[in-house]
């Protein structure tokens, strides 16, 4: 059987974890998240949904540590419900994991013209209602290129970039949210909250909570790379940092909705291109400050689309390497020991994503909230299901508080999930709206993937095939 090289440790591990969980929403839509529900709205709502993802977190880590398998939700899904189920969740991870690179992909010539205004060029072409220009399209395009490179080189030198990456960004962050607290006004943040039309707070407070498993979605890259786990780094090592990246992450994006906040008045923010470095230029002067805001965007964008290459690669890998699709994606590369075919794709998958334009930025992070939401809800009853059918297992990481804790998760993860899949019709007012149409055509596609594969299932026994997914003999 094909195997990965096992270089990952613990730092890594967070490397990979928080630079998924911080993405560059923080920069690009700050604006949308203050016309949501206001500066301490949009705090309640990522604070809340951030600690329904933590109590999920932990969830995570003790099923990672029962089932420490390449795939993570594919793994685990496979091993708890059954084989439909276990490739229907990878392959709706795969879908998360190809759209949020392209996000990535997209969004760097939005930072990167804010950097070097000009530099986005003539417009090629419109799609979805938005102009698409030629620098702009070829910043994402190159990017996506050299990533790409990268890790079909290995996860050695991805994860060295990786743990650089987050290492710098964590100081040039500290560095600008501190100067937003201490010099700015409490005043600017008035009114604290964004009211509908009906003067309720909740609308825009909910609307956040509903997509916390997409702002805060990516410590999942652990699990989905544990077979590249390094004999150093201990089972209950590896569920703290599923852990530790989501705290940080949270403190991460409500402090800069803070600090931002309180700059300039915040309804200010709501209209400019890049919401946090315009407000820390305009508010002291600053074109430096502003430029250190920038280039930590840049630095939080490219640490996000690293760990959502690594993890669309694996998870191709982990089905493929199964026999639940294409069996080529499952192979390794005989001397990087990449899983190269994997990456490949998703950076050509990857790439016809970027080709959408902005446009396709929020039904992205609505439609991943929704793929993500289902991993949720099945790895915390997973939890369950372990505690009943495992009930003498060693449990290197435990969820604290035990299952008053899991429901907790549970709950939050379904409550999450449900807002998803009603968010968008409501936000379309009679429209179709382009989240399920971009689902519906995955799972078609998926679909085919499982009825073409069928005679390559069955070559396998069902012994064979656990074998490979989750080291299981017997």
């Amino acid at each position: 059987m094909s195997q990965l090289k096992r270089d990952v440790g613990a730092f890594q591990f967070f490397a990979f974890a928080f630079g998924a969980v911080v993405g560059v929403g923080w920069a690009v839509v700050l604006g949308d998240w203050l016309r949501q529900a206001g500066p301490i709205g949009a705090i309640a709502g990522l604070a809340a949904g951030g600690l329904s993802i933590i109590l999920i977190g932990y969830c995570y880590a003790e099923v990672t540590a029962l089932i420490p398998a390449s795939g993570g939700e594919m793994a685990f899904a496979y091993e708890l419900y059954g084989e439909r189920v276990g490739f229907l969740v990878g392959w709706m991870l795969a879908f998360v994991y190809i759209v949020v690179a392209g996000f990535q992909a997209i969004s760097i010539g939005w930072i990167i013209t804010a950097l070097i205004p000009g530099i986005e060029g003539p417009v090629l072409y419109r799609s979805l209602g938005t102009e698409v220009h030629a620098g702009t399209l070829a910043l994402g395009l190159t990017g996506m290129a050299g990533l790409t490179w990268l890790n079909y080189r290995g996860v050695k030198g991805s994860g060295r970039a990786q743990y650089a990456l987050v290492v710098v960004l964590l100081v040039m962050a500290t560095a600008f949210v501190l100067t937003g607290i201490l010099r700015g006004n409490v005043a600017n943040l008035q009114p604290y909250f964004q009211r509908s039309e009906s003067g309720s707070i909740w609308p825009g407070v909910l609307a956040l909570f509903m997509t916390a498993s997409y702002w805060f979605g990516g410590f999942n890259v652990i699990p989905v790379m544990m077979e590249e786990r390094s004999s150093a780094t201990s089972y209950s090592a590896v569920g703290r940092m599923i852990v530790l990246s989501i705290v940080v992450g949270v403190v991460f994006k409500t402090a800069v909705v803070l600090s931002a906040s309180m700059t300039v008045p915040w309804r200010e923010l709501m209209t400019m291109n890049i919401p946090a470095a315009t407000a820390f230029e305009k508010a002291f002067g600053s074109v430096v400050l502003g430029k250190v805001v920038l280039l930590t965007a840049l630095l939080s964008l490219l640490s996000t689309w690293n760990a959502m290459m690594v993890c669309g690669s694996r998870m191709l890998f982990a089905m493929g390497r199964s026999h639940f699709i294409a069996s080529w994606l499952g192979e390794v590369h005989p001397v990087h020991g990449s899983p190269a075919n994997g990456v490949l794709f998703t950076g050509l998958a990857g790439t016809a994503v970027t080709l959408l334009g902005r446009n396709a930025i929020l039904p992205i992070v609505n439609s991943s909230s929704t793929c993500l939401g289902i991993a949720y809800v099945l790895t915390c009853y997973g939890v369950v299901k372990l505690r009943r059918s495992r009930p003498d297992a060693p449990r290197p990481s435990r969820v604290p508080g035990g299952m008053p804790t899991v429901v907790l998760a549970l709950a939050g993860s379904l409550f999450a999930f449900g807002l998803s899949l009603y968010q968008p019709w409501a936000d379309a007012k009679g429209k179709v709206p382009l989240e399920p149409v971009m689902l519906a055509i995955w799972i078609a596609l998926g679909a085919v993937a499982w009825i073409v594969g069928g005679r390559a299932r069955a070559a396998f026994s069902q012994v064979e095939r656990r074998r490979i997914i989750v080291g299981a003999t017997e």
